[in-house]
């Protein structure tokens, strides 16, 4: 088993903040979206923490973002069917 990383800076350098999310492009977010699940794919479900084997902090947190930008995903696609005013 492998220890988890420095959480913090290795999810934010590959993963927008929230407020971030808001500003990017359907492109981007899907982009992003494919990077975090490829990192939820080559994460450990379990590493070793003070000599117990714990859920890797790093899926939780990677989880956590991937919902995030999934409702990013759902709330532009919301706002996309609304009709504008020239319909």
């Amino acid at each position: 088993m492998s220890h988890a990383p420095h959480l913090s800076t290795a999810i934010d350098e590959h993963v927008p903040n929230l407020s971030a999310l808001s500003t990017l492009s359907i492109r981007e977010l899907i982009g992003t979206l494919a990077g975090i699940e490829d990192r939820l794919r080559h994460a450990p479900t379990l590493v070793v923490m003070g000599g117990r084997l714990v859920v890797n902090p790093e899926r939780r947190l990677l989880l956590r973002r991937q919902r995030l930008v999934v409702t990013a995903l759902r709330r532009r696609r919301v706002t996309l069917r609304l009709p504008t005013p020239d319909h």
